[in-house]
């Protein structure tokens, strides 16, 4: 265990780790390229969202974002946000950076300001573990890219969120594959256009449905959380609802630390390990 306990302390980042039966389902997905104009992409993209939307659904209810669009990763989402948002925003200490990154414009809060836009992700990226939002007044930027790596829990989004992200990396170990999702309650201003030319990835599309037509939305995290709970166990630190991800207060973890005294531990290569010998 020394051993891993050295891997968790010197990884900064988490992920999910290459799932082989995704793999397996990954050499199904036909490589795409439709003409521009023709229809065909937005056919294949109108079935993903057909599917899609009752998939999640025991997790978040999209019934009130009527729009939804393709995007390459929850980073291309942000993207997107970013190259779109005029107005005063903020998120929260320890949560996802990049937004802050490429804009310079976000307020890092310890508690929330009533009138800001708030970017938030569920679950949190500070630790992996499910927050709940209250009824805040705020604009909301909802990013929900840890989904397919947790156990079904209700998210309700505050009533004025006007984005929700999601991923195809996080919860399948697919971070190659760019493939995401937007929902939103008006049309996007760069990515309708871009839809109405059929502008985005379309193998990523193909990706997405094998992903959705042949798992669960909580089928990785029941198969891997065994190994997770297992390992928590033995180290004497606490799975959190994102299977490959653990928290920890101890001294030992300090520089994993994201927010307060709480540590967040990846455990990708801890499972790639132990997955091998289960």
């Amino acid at each position: 265990m020394k051993t891993i306990t050295s891997i968790m302390k010197k990884n900064p980042w988490v992920q999910c780790p290459k799932i082989p039966a995704v793999e397996e389902i990954l050499k199904s997905a036909a490589i795409t390229n439709f003409v521009r104009g023709d229809g065909n992409a937005n056919k294949r993209l109108n079935y993903l969202e057909k599917i899609y939307r009752p998939w999640i659904a025991d997790i978040v209810d999209l019934s009130d974002f009527k729009y939804c669009y393709f995007v390459n990763g929850v980073t291309d989402a942000i993207n997107q946000w970013m190259a779109t948002e005029h107005r005063d925003w903020q998120y929260f200490e320890g949560d996802y950076e990049y937004a802050n990154i490429i804009n310079g414009k976000g307020q890092k809060v310890k508690y929330l300001n009533a009138t800001d836009v708030l970017y938030v992700s569920n679950p949190a990226c500070a630790t992996g573990n499910f927050v709940e939002l209250k009824d805040i007044p705020n604009p909301v930027i909802l990013d929900c890219a840890y989904i397919g790596s947790t156990f079904k829990h209700r998210i309700v989004p505050p009533k004025n969120t006007e984005q929700i992200f999601f991923s195809f990396s996080k919860g399948w170990g697919l971070i190659g594959q760019r493939a995401g999702l937007v929902f939103t309650k008006q049309p996007h201003k760069s990515l309708e256009p871009m839809k109405r030319v059929e502008a985005w990835n379309h193998t990523s599309v193909e990706v997405a449905i094998k992903i959705v037509e042949n798992f669960d939305i909580d089928t990785i995290y029941n198969m891997y959380k065994p190994i997770q709970q297992k390992v928590c166990k033995n180290l004497n630190i606490r799975p959190s609802d994102c299977f490959f991800i653990a928290n920890s207060e101890d001294e030992e973890f300090a520089q994993r630390r994201r927010v307060g005294q709480i540590a967040r531990l990846d455990l990708s290569h801890v499972i790639n390990i132990l997955g091998d010998k289960e």
